[in-house]
């Protein structure tokens, strides 16, 4: 009798003790790898596209070359996305093992005592023998005590046999995700092994093409010294007019606070004095807590393109040792006459004609700016309140592919525009 108790409060204990092992279903890193691949896997196929028109029209431009660096430079992310998911899926895999083996040593635990539990129940299947068991306590509380043992025998037995099968349909459940993790490993193992290839013949066409194109450099050279020139002209009227619509902001700011102490100091006075102001300055102040608050959620301001030339200082595609102009934003490329829209909610201040950057139009949010170039058809006048995903106009629909100049402001200072839009 006293090994069957010592078999009931073991079984008991392994009953409260186990909670189940943790089970490890694709880990948050792997579906976020699976969701960069695909859209990098979208914008390769898009540059496919791009560069096989270009390639149809047989003129060798620079714009040609730099969508084959962005597909390669894409392609190598690509690689890296696909070697983090199948570290990724080694870990879960290791993981899910360990998990199995620790179910199946808890399975022959409970299985080795549930067996001994129902073996001595048989024995003492006799209710005669279990009444001279309480009979035999030395006390009442003894005798309870065993009395609720007993009680709780059946149950306990009953309980095993269901902690039983759960362990073992959870132990299947683990076995079926093993073989699934294993597949998807030799099928992601087989993607890279893919995807090194074309990039091996990437590199290889987009060396080609540089050599090809070392012919014209005193052309590019030309053509550089023209971009730079652009480029300062565009920045300096942009910082032009982002400061003179906050140096307005800041006197809209003291025109309301005049007025809100006006009226502290005489409130039955009547005046509308400062309250088209104060009403601005609240409306520019709320956009601009909720234009902040989506850094990296703000939607792309084309419905369709890739980055091919990035925020900041880059190094030119064909020019040894020379750098592109400082870049205020960054370049998207896309299908002609795509459509541009407004990334959040805000007011047209400017719309401006700037040589080599077509016409463009500077919106603003707040404190927040956003400026979009080389449009070829602007649909908004100063002026004019936009709401998220708005039109603002659309791009030159000749040639191969367009381009979207974009850039992003925090008051006087540039930001990546990168950073700010959904990836």
């Amino acid at each position: 009798m006293k090994n069957r108790l010592v078999l009931f409060f073991v079984c008991m204990m392994l009953a409260t003790v186990y909670a189940g092992q943790p089970v490890y279903g694709q880990t948050k890193e792997i579906e976020s790898s699976k969701e960069r691949i695909k859209r990098l896997e979208a914008d390769i196929n898009y540059l496919d596209k791009q560069i096989e028109s270009a390639q149809k029209k047989k003129q060798n431009t620079l714009d040609e070359l730099v969508l084959i660096q962005t597909k390669i430079a894409n392609r190598k992310k690509l690689l890296t996305e696909l070697d983090a998911q199948i570290k990724g899926h080694t870990r879960d895999i290791s993981q899910t093992r360990r998990n199995i083996a620790a179910l199946e040593q808890r399975l022959d635990t409970l299985e080795h005592y549930y067996r001994h539990m129902v073996y001595n129940a048989y024995k003492t299947r006799d209710t005669k023998v279990w009444f001279m068991y309480i009979l035999a306590s030395e006390s009442m509380d003894q005798g309870y005590r065993r009395w609720s043992y007993l009680k709780n025998y059946s149950k306990t037995i009953n309980s095993q046999a269901e902690k039983i099968r759960e362990l073992k349909e959870e132990r299947k459940v683990q076995l079926e995700r093993l073989e699934k993790m294993k597949k998807e490993s030799i099928a992601q193992q087989s993607a890279r092994t893919k995807e090194y290839n074309k990039l091996s013949q990437e590199e290889k066409q987009g060396k080609a093409y540089a050599k090809s194109l070392e012919k014209k450099q005193n052309q590019y050279r030309q053509q550089l010294a023209k971009k730079k020139s652009e480029a300062s002209r565009l920045a300096k009227e942009v910082e032009r007019m982002i400061a003179a619509e906050i140096k307005r902001q800041q006197e809209l700011a003291r025109l309301a606070e005049k007025a809100q102490q006006e009226k502290k100091a005489n409130p039955q006075k009547q005046t509308d004095i400062g309250k088209k102001e104060f009403e601005e300055y609240s409306a520019n102040t709320k956009l601009s807590g909720g234009f902040s608050l989506n850094k990296g959620k703000l939607p792309y301001p084309v419905a369709q393109g890739v980055v091919v030339e990035k925020f900041g200082v880059h190094p030119h595609p064909t020019l040894k040792n020379v750098t592109l102009p400082f870049n205020n934003g960054i370049n998207i490329s896309t299908k002609p006459g795509s459509g541009v829209r407004v990334v959040f909610d805000g007011v047209v201040k400017q719309v401006v004609a700037i040589p080599g950057y077509n016409q463009c139009v500077l919106v603003q949010h707040g404190q927040y700016f956003t400026f979009y170039c080389k449009l070829a058809k602007v649909d908004v006048k100063v002026g004019d309140k936009l709401s998220l995903g708005d039109p603002i106009g659309s791009l030159e629909s000749g040639g191969t592919a367009a381009v979207l100049h974009f850039e992003l402001w925090n008051g006087t200072t540039k930001q990546n525009p990168e950073l700010w839009l959904k990836k």
